[in-house]
């Protein structure tokens, strides 16, 4: 009798961990993407940032400064597929924008997401030094 109580118990036991680990796996899952997903929101405010500040400083002295500015926010953006665009100034300004399609890591995340990428996007305005 006491045996049988015993495996009872342990039925009940996988039962419930059956129905919780479906909520910790989404859980973790999407821990693991909102950490990933956030690491790259700022590596493109970071990189959009730098490219904004080269054109702001190099414009009157560079030529080429725009397509130099594109290419250190890309250098510094470390997302493949990333694109990057900067203005030309207006009202003394200029604009860094930076976009990229970042896949999500885990599939459990994109399954209940829909969801395979997700597009993330910076931009910094900076005035001209003169």
């Amino acid at each position: 009798m006491l045996k049988k109580l015993k495996n009872n118990r342990r039925g009940q036991a996988m039962v419930e961990f059956a129905l919780v680990l479906p909520i910790l796996l989404l859980l973790l899952c999407g821990i693991i993407d909102f950490g990933w997903l956030y690491y790259n929101q700022i590596t493109l405010n970071n990189a959009a940032r730098e490219g904004a500040r080269y054109a702001v400083i190099h414009y009157y002295t560079a030529t080429d400064w725009k397509d130099n500015a594109r290419s250190i926010i890309l250098g510094t953006a470390g997302v493949s597929g990333a694109v990057a665009a900067v203005s030309d100034p207006a009202d003394q300004q200029i604009t860094a924008t930076v976009t990229a399609d970042v896949p999500i890591l885990t599939g459990f995340t994109s399954t209940i997401l829909g969801e395979n990428s997700k597009l993330l996007k910076a931009s910094c305005t900076m005035r001209l030094e003169n």
